[in-house]
């Protein structure tokens, strides 16, 4: 019997101290739904685009005539790979715009000019040019501001521009004037989006586990936090009217698109069903033009490296975990963040909320 329990034991310490094998996971095909599905809140769901390249954060301009949007060519590598397109809305055809390492673009209010984040310095900056490509690549700064400047909005008296950028490793909310002069250091967070009134801006910021939006007051330079739970919300936008929000949350599984008022009080869902939703944006009459993975597939293959448990379950066995990948930071590129919200395939689609 002695023989049998040191044999038992050799046996369960050659397994728990054997080198640990990386695993692979089989590759896992999702196909998505070929239209977003809507709730009973809207209606009038239109494909505004049908292209092979993905899009991103489409902007309507002030005159409410033009869309623009970033797209991502994977015939070339790098940050290369974003440039900036603009359409006149109900019309077929698209403009290319400024060139490569072009990512983010917003409208001036004119609705010729638009700023954008430069990729191609070492550290991105926030520019400026038109639509007719008059002005080429111009610096509203030297420089960048902090180590990753990008999601600039121009207030709508032209005078100054809200944008993220990366300081100390942790996102922040800047704002400076058109010439590049005044910075300043708002708060901690990302997104940031005027309310057209002027008197201050929605964005999104990490609480706890999840991402959350917060509304920040510029006179009282007060946020207040208008979501919660477990689950992030993502990409804020005000409408013109500067009373309803509209964003991406994953509090319906998958990222769908929602709507609530100003204040973060009754929180309507829009988009539903089993396809990815993101970047909403509103039209002066209140159409939702957004960004989904509809008709997508996605396939992912996941190695993880297998580190030996020691904890002894119910039935006396040894089991083994995979180590989880690390966590994203704020540094990194364009192509891994959108394909992780949104995987290859990305086109533009608008809906009508009652």
């Amino acid at each position: 019997m002695k023989k049998y329990l040191f044999v038992l034991s050799t046996i369960i310490y050659i397994i728990a101290c054997a080198p640990a094998k990386p695993i692979q996971t089989p590759t896992t095909t999702i196909s998505y739904d070929n239209a977003p599905g809507v709730t009973g809140n809207a209606r009038e769901l239109v494909r505004v685009t049908n292209d092979p390249i993905p899009e991103f954060k489409p902007k309507i301009s002030p005159d409410g005539k033009k869309m623009i949007f970033y797209t991502r060519d994977d015939n070339k590598v790098g940050l290369e790979k974003w440039s900036i397109v603009y359409i006149k809305i109900g019309e077929p055809g698209r403009i290319p715009l400024v060139g490569a390492f072009i990512a983010d673009p917003n409208w001036m209010p004119d609705s010729k000019g638009f700023i954008f984040q430069y990729l191609q310095p070492s550290k991105p900056v926030i520019c400026k040019g038109n639509i007719d490509g008059s002005s080429g690549i111009s610096y509203v700064s030297p420089s960048g501001m902090g180590d990753f400047d990008g999601s600039p909005q121009m207030s709508t008296d032209g005078k100054k521009i809200l944008f993220q950028t990366t300081i100390g490793g942790g996102a922040q909310v800047c704002m400076m004037d058109i010439t590049g002069n005044n910075f300043t250091l708002l708060t901690k967070g990302s997104s940031p989006f005027w309310n057209p009134n002027g008197t201050g801006f929605i964005y999104e910021n990490i609480v706890g586990q999840h991402t959350q939006l917060f509304y920040y007051e510029l006179k009282s330079g007060q946020s207040t936090q208008l979501t919660s739970g477990d689950n992030s919300n993502y990409s804020p936008t005000i409408n013109l009217k500067g009373d309803k929000i509209a964003f991406a949350s994953t509090r319906a599984n998958n990222r769908h698109i929602f709507t609530a008022n100003i204040s973060g009080s009754e929180v309507t869902q829009i988009t539903q069903g089993n396809t990815i939703d993101d970047y909403p944006v509103f039209n002066a009459d209140n159409m939702i033009f957004f960004c989904s993975n509809a008709g997508g597939v996605l396939k992912k293959t996941v190695t993880t490296k297998a580190t030996p448990n020691f904890g002894m379950g119910a039935m006396g066995g040894m089991s083994r975990l995979g180590t989880l990948p690390p966590a994203l930071n704020t540094t990194q590129t364009l192509t891994q963040l959108y394909n992780i919200a949104l995987g290859d395939y990305s086109d533009i689609w608008s809906v009508q909320i009652k």
